[in-house]
């Protein structure tokens, strides 16, 4: 993650106090930080004025040919990419902190109370998952920003895992919906904290919990928790996505602060934001799983 801009912008801070906001909001913000985690070192870093992101995408080349004889060009495929534009959305959460706890802190040295900062950070966190994982829609039928989860070319419908058995048949099912696809391991496992500690049990007759028996099936990758993807559903995603899908970064985590007037109590405004998105080249490296 990169460091903190514009932390003690255009207002008295110390370079303490500002050093001590930044260092609570990405505390915070990290304590929520997972649909990240899924892109690995899939992450493209462009302008932070970029209001925009264009990128192209292909279907799946025919078949490759077989031949003794030195070929032409028969086997060549007409390119034919389709042009995506998406803006970058702007994903935000403001707060204040009293004049006096600035004051307070300058006067005796102590830490500013930054619970407000360290709120909208998370907050701020918990946007940024729901965005990558689901993407974000204004109507609730045209994506705006389509999410790894509404990506997938690839679904398994399995049964509840409340009833233990059902959860080695989605998770051999997904794998061999990727596989399938030539998608091979390792995968990760993304999943609802409900359908998480169903897989605490333990499997019958031994002392290994499902959670345990995911993890090492998945070849290297990781099981990932967080309420941003709907309970009753789970997603598996190639481990090591690059060149399949990628975080598109304009702005990492960034806070900015100013003093407001006298009229509006000369408290401290401030801004946690991030600016980014999801971008999925093959959607065959996403498999969900419903119904669990």
């Amino acid at each position: 993650m990169n460091t903190l801009r514009y932390v003690g912008h255009d207002e008295p801070l110390t370079t303490e106090q500002g050093q001590y906001i930044k260092e609570r909001a990405v505390f915070a913000a990290r304590r929520a930080f997972v649909g990240r985690k899924l892109f690995g070192s899939a992450v493209r870093k462009i302008d932070s004025g970029a209001q925009t992101f264009g990128y192209d995408t292909l279907t799946e080349a025919s078949n490759a040919s077989f031949d003794f004889n030195w070929p032409g060009r028969q086997s060549q495929d007409i390119v034919n990419l389709a042009r995506t534009t998406v803006a970058v959305p702007n994903l935000h959460k403001e707060f204040e902190i009293n004049k006096l706890d600035l004051a307070s802190s300058r006067m005796t040295g102590t830490p500013i109370n930054t619970s407000t900062a360290e709120s909208a950070a998370y907050k701020v966190a918990l946007l940024e998952d729901s965005t990558l994982i689901l993407g974000y829609t204004a109507s609730g039928t045209t994506y705006e920003v389509n999410g790894l989860y509404t990506s997938a070319n690839n679904t398994y419908g399995g049964a509840t895992w409340g009833t233990g058995t059902n959860i080695p048949l989605s998770i051999n099912n997904a794998k061999s919906a990727l596989l399938t696809d030539n998608i091979m391991p390792p995968y990760n496992l993304t999943c609802h904290p409900d359908q998480y500690v169903e897989t605490l049990v333990f499997i019958a007759n031994t002392a290994v919990s499902y959670a345990q028996w995911i993890q090492e099936s998945l070849g290297g990758g990781s099981i990932y928790v967080t309420p941003a993807i709907t309970a009753g559903t789970a997603m598996m995603t190639k481990a090591n996505p690059d060149g399949m899908f990628e975080l598109v970064m304009a702005e990492d985590l960034t806070t900015e602060t100013e003093t407001l007037s006298i009229k509006e109590g000369n408290n401290l405004f401030g801004r946690v934001y991030v600016r980014d998105l999801p971008v999925v080249y093959d959607t065959n490296a996403i498999c969900t799983i419903t119904g669990i």
